[in-house]
C-alpha cells in the first residue's frame, strides 16, 4: 500500500505535491467505517453505532461526498485515534483500499507532530485564561459523541490538565488540542480543512467565543462569522461555494437496501468517481479549493453548470441533491504579514517547538493578537504558515419526512451489513 511520511515541518509541502488536496476530520473517516462494517460488527456496542449513525447522518454524508470527488484521501496515523493497536491496513484501510487504493496512510512522525501539537497546546492555554471554553450543553454533546464512536486520542496535554477541574475536562481540552493540531497540519500544508456540519458549527462557535453549537443556533453563528470577515480587512476571505452535489440519496434511490449493503454502496459510490460529469466536476472543483483556481464570476457559473450536468447525467436534480453546502473560510499569508514557503537557514537547533524556528513565515503570538480576537484557532502560534483554509460544512435544512426517510434507509443497509458478513 502506498503511504506518505511527514518527518519534519519542512515536509507538509508533500501534501500537495501527491495530489492529496484536502485534510479530512478523523471523525467523518470514522463515522464511514462503522457503517461499512454493518451492524453485526458492531456486537455489543450496535446500540451506540446505530445511534451515531442517527445523530451524526451528515458525517456519512460528507464522507460518502469525499468519496466521490477525490481521487485519494489522507488519513492522519488513523490508528492513533481509532483501533488503538491495529495498523492501518486492519483498519480504516481494510475497508477502503481493497480493488484501488482510495485512502492514502499518512505518518506525521514525531518531529512535526510535537512542534504541531506544543503551539496547539501553547494557544488553548491561552484561551483558557479567558473562562471555560465550551459551554455545558456543547461540552455534553462532544463527550457523548466521542464515546458513540470510540474516539481513543487522548494528547499529552503537557501539563495543561492541572489546570483542569475534572476529567471530563481533560478529555474535553484532548479533543479539542486534538481539533487545533489538524488545524496547524492544514496551516503548514496549505491545503483545506475538510469539517463535518457537526464539527463545523461547533470549530466555527469555538473561534467566535459563541456560548452555543447546537442545531437552533447555526444560523446566527455563520451570520456572526460572515460579519467579522467583512470587517477583518484585507487577507480574509470567506466565500459560499456554488451548490455541491451529495451523492448519497442518489446512491441509496437505486439501492435494495433489504438485500445491498454498505460494500454495494460503497463500490458504486467509487464507481460514480468515473462518470465523465463527475470527473469533469471534480476536476474544476478541485481547481477551485487549491487556491490558485479563479475565484470570479465567470468561474462560479462554470462550477455550477458543472454541478448542474452532474444532475442531469445522474437522472436527477438539485431538489434531491443539494444536502450539503460548503463556506470556503480562507485566511491569508498577508493577512499575518508572512511569506509562505520561504526558507532561512533550514533547521533550528534545540527542542522540537525550535524547528519552526529555522522557517522564514513563522507566526508570532503578537502578530496574531488582532486575529486571535476576530476567530480563535484559525492560526497558531511559532509555526509555519501557508494558508490557513477551512471547507466548513452546512446540512441543507429539508423536512423531517426526508431526513428522516434517508436515516432509515441508511439504518436498514448498515443492519443488511456487507456481503462478507452474510
Amino acid at each position: 500500500m502506498d503511504s506518505l511520511t511527514i518527518a519534519s515541518p519542512l515536509e507538509w509541502s508533500a501534501l500537495g505535491a501527491r495530489g492529496l488536496g484536502v485534510i479530512v476530520d478523523p471523525v467523518i473517516f470514522r463515522m464511514g467505517q462503522i457503517f461499512l462494517k454493518g451492524r453485526a460488527a458492531a456486537g455489543a456496542l450496535a446500540e451506540q453505532q446505530s445511534a451515531a449513525i442517527t445523530d451524526d447522518l451528515a458525517s456519512l454524508v460528507t464522507f460518502f461526498d469525499l468519496l466521490v470527488l477525490h481521487e485519494q484521501l489522507p488519513a492522519f496515523n488513523y490508528t492513533s485515534t481509532f483501533d488503538i493497536g491495529l495498523n492501518f491496513d486492519q483498519s480504516l484501510g481494510a475497508l477502503l483500499n481493497q480493488d484501488r487504493q482510495v485512502i492514502v496512510p499518512v505518518d506525521v512522525q514525531w518531529q512535526a507532530y510535537s512542534s504541531t501539537k506544543a503551539a496547539a497546546i501553547g494557544q488553548f492555554r491561552r484561551q483558557l485564561a479567558n473562562g471555560p471554553f465550551l459551554p455545558a450543553g456543547t461540552a455534553q454533546d462532544i463527550l457523548n459523541g466521542i464515546k458513540q464512536i470510540e474516539y481513543e486520542w487522548e494528547p499529552n496535554l503537557e501539563g495543561l490538565q492541572n489546570d483542569l477541574p475534572d476529567p471530563e475536562q481533560v478529555r474535553l481540552a484532548q479533543f479539542m488540542v486534538g481539533v487545533l493540531v489538524f488545524a496547524g497540519y492544514a496551516q503548514q500544508s496549505g491545503v483545506p480543512h475538510v469539517l463535518s456540519p457537526r464539527r463545523s458549527r461547533l470549530v466555527a462557535a469555538a473561534g467566535l467565543g459563541d456560548g452555543r453549537a447546537d442545531d437552533q443556533a447555526e444560523a446566527a453563528i455563520y451570520q456572526e462569522l460572515a460579519r467579522r470577515f467583512r470587517l477583518a480587512g484585507d487577507g480574509w476571505r470567506d466565500q459560499q461555494l456554488p451548490w455541491t452535489p451529495s451523492f448519497l440519496p442518489y446512491l441509496l434511490s437505486r439501492l435494495n437496501p433489504l438485500r445491498d449493503g454498505p460494500d454495494v454502496l460503497l463500490s458504486r459510490a467509487l464507481d460514480l468517481r468515473d462518470s465523465p460529469a463527475v470527473a469533469r466536476y471534480r476536476r474544476l472543483r478541485a481547481a477551485a479549493l487549491s487556491g490558485s483556481g479563479d475565484d470570479s464570476a465567470a468561474a462560479r457559473q462554470e462550477l455550477t453548470a458543472a454541478a448542474d450536468s452532474v444532475a442531469k447525467a445522474l437522472d436527477s436534480d438539485r431538489g434531491e441533491l443539494e444536502m450539503t453546502r460548503y463556506l470556503a473560510v480562507d485566511l491569508l499569508p498577508k493577512a499575518v504579514g508572512v511569506v509562505a514557503g520561504a526558507m532561512a537557514g533550514g533547521l533550528a537547533a534545540g527542542p522540537p517547538g525550535a524547528i519552526a524556528g529555522g522557517l522564514a513565515g513563522i507566526v508570532g503570538e503578537e502578530s496574531l493578537k488582532p486575529i486571535h480576537k476576530r476567530l480563535f484557532g484559525w492560526v497558531l502560534d511559532q509555526l509555519p504558515f501557508h494558508s490557513a483554509r477551512k471547507l466548513l460544512t452546512r446540512a441543507v435544512t429539508s423536512d423531517a419526512a426526508t431526513a428522516g426517510k434517508l436515516a432509515a434507509t441508511m439504518q436498514i443497509v448498515w443492519e443488511t451489513g456487507p456481503r462478507s458478513a452474510t
